[in-house]
């Protein structure tokens, strides 16, 4: 595993000149994932896509969705050299003060049941399971369900 505490990290935006390399993670990151069409229209508003980098490595990236007082994290990545180092956590942090900035009050996702990484990441930062949603992902065999997660944001 590479290590990357040493290095600076550094957020930013997802436009044209990093786009490329961050689908490609996406890809990296996803059994199932979007079209390089989907991804494109996720970097003007009302989403927010961010990247993280170190050394010059991109390590991660996040795609949110506006819509009023409420953001959808529609999508988290990290490159597999860069993880159990708890830049997940990093990332999901970012994505918070990014919501706060642009004055939402709750956050809303979905993910696989099978990650049980990410649930467990994402009820330790505050989120509560709010439904299941069967059937709902495709995998190798068959469709699995969606847990639908919430968080409030405090001031």
């Amino acid at each position: 595993m590479a290590t990357v505490a040493a290095a600076p990290l550094i957020f930013s935006p997802i436009n044209a000149d990093n786009y490329d390399a961050v689908f490609r993670l996406q890809c990296a990151c996803h059994s199932h994932p979007w079209s390089r069409g989907t991804f494109a229209s996720c970097l003007t508003p009302p989403y927010f896509a961010w990247q993280l980098k170190g050394d010059e490595q991109l390590l991660g990236f996040y795609v949110g969705l506006q819509v009023l007082k409420e953001a959808t994290l529609m999508d988290i990545g990290l490159a597999p050299s860069a993880r159990g180092q708890g830049l997940s956590y990093l990332l999901l942090e970012h994505f918070f003060a990014q919501c706060r900035a642009k004055a939402m009050e709750e956050i809303w996702l979905e993910v696989r049941v099978s990650n049980q990484g990410a649930i467990h990441l994402y009820q330790k930062t505050g989120f509560e399971l709010i439904e299941t949603r069967k059937n709902y992902y495709p995998c190798a065999e068959g469709r699995e369900d969606a847990l639908i997660m919430r968080r409030l944001l405090a001031d």
